[in-house]
């Protein structure tokens, strides 16, 4: 029997069902069916099915997005996904405009009130097992902006906006340690605000990661090492500015150190989150913490405060805090 005639069945057999009986086997037998290739029989998904409820050793998550990853109408979530209208940032960095002079006639041009999203996904690049099973090769994309929406007097710019690109390993770890499923992670990174010459940041780091997830919460680590560039030579005349060549950031590791860690607990009807990252040597890093809430549907409330260093590459050497108000469209589990 084929996948064309499933919907069928599943409307039949849901006339005489109760509504308790779509539990999470149900929920991977029409996710799988939806996602799968139109000559897969029903016995195929079934069996997928009834072999991934073994596989107690996995994430949730991660089995959740193996079903729906063939799906054509689907992007896979990769990092969180939200619109917050309204933030307020307790001290706007002013420096790098006023030192381009961007706003020659404009005292303190950075508005408090500005709106923050973030967009992230991910894409297989293989859609088969590679060394494991439930392993896979992906590309990653986060995109995050900071929109100055309320400043009429700048005319609403986008004040900073950071791309992510990714291209990283993942696999299940084939342990139950500790009661919970394991996941490892290695990759590259590049992360750029895409700006031209004294805005301009960027860096490129490799990194491996770990991840732990029991019942309704999860911690993930990662390590990283931020790949050497060449410096800037500069002639020592200030009538002329730096090369464009060379790094532009030198000391970005001094405030957003080498590792984050990665927390997340659903509570009920609210799900916490939070990031750490540190510098042993410096001291500097930032803690990015969140709470969701339901709304309607899939979507979610979401509150996000942010305490440190680096919540955007131009402002990656200057302390602020922000807190913000709106709503997620993806979180972590």
């Amino acid at each position: 029997m084929r996948l064309y005639l499933v919907p069928i069945i599943i409307f039949v057999s849901s006339l005489s069902l109760p509504a308790h009986a779509l539990d999470k086997a149900g929920e991977c037998f029409l996710n799988l069916a939806a996602s799968s290739a139109p000559e897969t029989s029903i016995k195929d998904v079934a069996d997928r099915c009834a072999k991934q409820k073994k596989m107690q050793y996995i994430p949730t998550r991660l089995l959740k997005e193996k079903l729906t990853e063939n799906n054509d109408f689907v992007i896979t979530p990769h990092k969180q996904n939200y619109v917050l209208p309204i933030t307020h940032q307790k001290a706007p960095n002013q420096s790098p405009y006023d030192a381009q002079k961007a706003y020659p006639n404009i005292t303190n041009p950075v508005q408090y009130k500005e709106a923050k999203l973030q967009v992230s996904l991910k894409v297989p690049l293989y859609h088969k097992d590679i060394f494991t099973e439930n392993d896979g090769l992906y590309f990653g994309f986060t995109l995050k902006s900071f929109w100055q929406v309320y400043n009429n007097e700048l005319s609403a710019p986008f004040r900073e906006t950071n791309y992510q690109p990714e291209l990283f390993y993942q696999a299940p770890i084939s342990s139950t340690s500790l009661g919970g499923a394991w996941l490892a992670r290695a990759g590259i990174e590049h992360q750029s605000n895409g700006q031209t010459q004294l805005l301009s940041r960027s860096w490129n780091r490799v990194y491996l990661g770990l991840g732990f997830q029991k019942d309704n919460w999860g911690l993930y680590i990662q390590p990283w090492y931020r790949l050497p560039e060449d410096r800037k030579i500069d002639d020592n005349d200030p009538a002329t500015p730096l090369p464009p060549e060379g790094d532009d950031n030198p000391d970005i590791d001094d405030y957003l150190g080498h590792y984050s860690v990665n927390g997340v607990v659903d509570w009920g009807r609210y799900v916490f989150t939070s990031t750490i990252r540190h510098n042993f040597s410096t001291g500097y890093g930032s803690i990015e913490a969140g709470m969701s809430f339901p709304l309607w549907g899939r979507l979610k409330g979401f509150v996000q405060f942010f305490d440190g260093y680096g919540e955007s590459l131009i402002d990656y050497d200057h302390h602020n805090q922000r807190i913000g108000l709106g709503i997620l469209l993806t979180d972590i589990l």
